[in-house]
């Protein structure tokens, strides 16, 4: 079995450890169930916004091919991304594809923007990994088709524009199958119980699965994409069951949504997204977007922000998650560009004036998953016996075992690992560190 750890200290320190027959004692394990399975992994990855995609054109070549290394080659080995339908905050500014209120036929849709910064970028990561499936979501219909008239501060849009802002969704997906670009899965809206100061759009439960199954889902369809899947919510967990019961209670909701996206900017509310696991089985839930508030960079909090993906990603996982998918990829050395000043960290930060790379330790953190669970792994039973390691395990489809401990205490814990039978000496999960084990 090997082992890899990180801390402040070192990132993916290899050890080998022998798994051997045995008892192993009662004390002090961890152990791992592989015949008790869970939900299937879709797999993990990042937001490539236009943010991202406007930083990673300022850089060099060959910085540009380390951060898609980084990202796509042999560093974190990401594969479910998200993209949004014309601007967000993380945009340079606002944009529509469509902004002209007559244009009913939409003769004048044009993602002529997303082609200076986004799908040049994209098309680097998919020349990286072909195999990457994408998210898309939108912040905002067209200022005209919304009850404040302006794409930013909310509003709601209007019911006679429903077909419309359908169909132009629909466009956006067939416009980036005709890049080379395979677009899977859409969120209806994000954070739609948000007024945001940039681009945002209010729309109850209902309201998103009346607008799915009565005008996405058939737009879709009409413009031959019957694959592509809707997702609801795309917002914080503390509402995410009260959203699922209002958005599933719509007739034909069952049929014609996929699934449930979140956020984890209102804290963990891992007993909420359970429920909504037990409730919905057959339901995808995806997270789709978590980052930390820009600051400078500290020793103490490059480990608080690491160890806050680790924790959440392992109370999701371990509550039904299917996929993860963390916000901007990179960003510049003020937490941007972003149109309204809404500056947040990145797990790989950009100097673009200095030419330099600034690798985070949150960066290490997410790949003790990503690195190791591949899509199509199923989840797997682990328990532990102590609360000062937090445990979540995988097996891959080529039959591999991947646990990952994660210790955010003050002290070092021992444990020992035991599965079907085998069992090793004891380890060590130390101090403010993560660890992953993987064996076949």
């Amino acid at each position: 079995m090997k082992c890899y750890v990180s801390n402040q200290e070192v990132q993916f320190q290899t050890t080998e450890v022998d798994l051997v027959e045995g008892d192993g004692g009662e004390m002090q394990q961890v152990r791992v169930h592989p015949a008790v399975s869970y939900q299937q992994i879709l797999g993990m990855g990042g937001a490539l916004t236009e943010a991202a995609a406007y930083t990673y054109a300022q850089m060099s070549a060959e910085k540009q091919q380390q951060l898609l290394a980084l990202y796509f080659g042999a560093g974190n080995d990401y594969n479910f991304c998200r993209l949004h339908i014309q601007s967000c905050d993380f945009a340079l500014g606002n944009y529509a594809y469509v902004e002209d209120s007559q244009d009913r036929e939409l003769d004048s849709f044009s993602i002529e923007r997303d082609r200076k910064y986004i799908i040049p970028f994209v098309k680097a990561a998919l020349n990286k990994n072909e195999k990457i499936q994408f998210l898309a979501s939108s912040w905002s219909p067209p200022a005209f088709m919304k009850t404040n008239k302006e794409m930013n501060h909310g509003g709601k849009l209007k019911r006679e524009y429903y077909q419309m802002w359908a169909e132009m969704i629909a466009r956006y997906v067939s416009a980036y199958h005709d890049e080379g670009i395979a677009v899977q899965r859409l969120t209806v809206q994000n954070e739609p119980a948000a007024v945001q100061t940039w681009d945002s759009c209010i729309f109850s439960g209902a309201e998103e699965a009346e607008f799915a199954c009565q005008y996405l889902r058939p737009a879709l369809d009409r413009a031959q994409h019957k694959e592509v899947k809707i997702n609801v919510w795309d917002h914080n967990k503390e509402k995410i069951l009260d959203r699922a019961q209002e958005s599933f209670g719509v007739e034909g909701a069952q049929k014609a949504i996929d699934g449930i996206a979140f956020h984890w900017y209102t804290g963990e509310h891992f007993d909420a997204l359970a429920e909504v696991r037990r409730q919905y089985p057959d339901k995808e839930l995806i997270f789709t977007e978590g980052c930390v508030e820009y600051s400078k960079i500290a020793a103490d909090k490059q480990v608080q922000h690491a160890e806050m993906y680790a924790h959440d990603i392992i109370g999701d996982f371990n509550a039904g998650m299917n996929g993860f998918i963390d916000w901007n990829l990179i960003l510049d050395k003020k937490g941007g560009p972003n149109h309204v000043g809404n500056y947040c960290d990145a797990p790989v930060m950009c100097d673009v004036d200095a030419g330099t790379i600034d690798i985070k330790l949150s960066y290490y953190y997410i790949g003790h998953f990503s690195r190791f669970i591949h899509p199509g792994a199923k989840r797997i039973l682990v328990s532990k016996y102590s609360p000062d390691i937090e445990a979540t395990a995988f097996q891959n489809t080529d039959g591999g075992k991947v646990l990952i401990l994660l210790n955010r205490s003050e002290r070092d814990v021992e444990f020992v690992l035991s599965v079907d039978g085998l069992n090793s000496d004891k380890m060590k999960s130390g101090k403010h560190s993560i660890m992953t084990c993987c064996w076949e």
